[in-house]
């Protein structure tokens, strides 16, 4: 639907992923371009998130503005990302309400979504409207690149290569295998095809690192946005086999210096609090805690 003459958000119409995919990233960056207060989504780590358009409970909704998108809401399984196009309190606070409404609509109880610290103003209005903090927070680190950053060292007989060198299979073999140590992985040649299809999505900002037997150990990708000139690191993985061996931080390393070879200024990637092993990681590669996003959560 279009924006009522009043500039109300009225009912949205269904997210049409060949006509709208594209647009909802570009949204994305523009919102994490705009100045004085930046968007804490990184284009790149929604086009990783948004492999999950082909899921069961994953849902896009649009509102038109003409031939652009004035906004949208993405409903992932309770999980809500509503954001406007003017970049108003106003407007995002009208999504929000929108999918309350929706979901209970639909006889869901509960809707989670996302606030940072730095957004004083939308953080009052959804504590005022009944959210609660979940506890969940996550951290926005960062390592600066003014200058040739450093290689990265690996153990003996490791090498590096990046997705150019390897097939797909064997790819997500090793992706499911890093992120099955809690529950099996979703991870699966339909979402793979999903990622590498997105707009910003690189072979050679995908650097992996192979054993000394050609096994794929470590990897991630790498999103880089040429509005900005940043990366987002999004997803970071390794093989459990491989693990304490220094390679998450080879990898690191090593995205740190092809972000530089790219032109990028800085790279960035959002860790939990909870998660000490990675904090430790991504620290001790050189990158340093800026933002805070915390999660809220309503009865609806």
């Amino acid at each position: 639907m279009r924006l009522s003459r009043n500039g109300e958000f009225g009912e949205p119409r269904a997210f049409e992923r060949d006509r709208d995919l594209a647009r909802v990233i570009r949204l994305f960056a523009e919102l994490h371009a705009a100045t004085p207060h930046p968007d804490y989504q990184h284009p790149g780590g929604m086009e990783w998130w948004l492999r999950r358009i082909v899921k069961d409970g994953f849902k896009v909704s649009i509102w038109d503005d003409g031939d652009d998108i004035a906004g949208f809401v993405i409903d992932d399984v309770g999980y809500v990302i509503p954001r406007a196009a003017d970049r108003a309190v106003k407007s995002r606070l009208q999504l929000s309400a929108w999918a309350e409404r929706s979901f209970r609509a639909s006889g869901r109880t509960t809707l989670e979504l996302a606030a940072a610290d730095d957004e004083p103003e939308l953080r009052e209005a959804l504590l005022a409207s009944g959210y609660e903090g979940s506890g969940s927070v996550s951290v926005e680190l960062v390592f600066d690149i003014g200058a040739e950053p450093p290689m990265p060292v690996l153990p003996t007989g490791y090498r590096l290569v990046t997705l150019e060198d390897l097939s797909d299979d064997s790819y997500i073999d090793l992706h499911r295998a890093a992120w099955s140590t809690v529950r099996p992985s979703e991870y699966d040649r339909r979402l793979h095809d999903v990622v590498t299809a997105m707009p910003d999505f690189r072979r050679d900002m995908v650097p992996v690192a192979l054993a000394p037997d050609g096994t794929p150990a470590a990897y991630c990708i790498g999103w880089f946005d040429d509005r900005t000139r940043t990366v987002e690191i999004e997803p970071l993985g390794t093989h459990p086999a491989h693990r304490r061996l220094g390679l998450g931080r080879a990898i690191v390393r090593d995205i740190h210096h092809r972000s530089w070879a790219r032109g990028a200024r800085s790279v960035m990637v959002w860790g939990s609090h909870a998660n000490v092993a990675a904090m430790r990681l991504y620290t001790s590669s050189g990158m340093e805690p800026r933002r805070r996003v915390r999660d809220y959560r309503r009865a609806v």
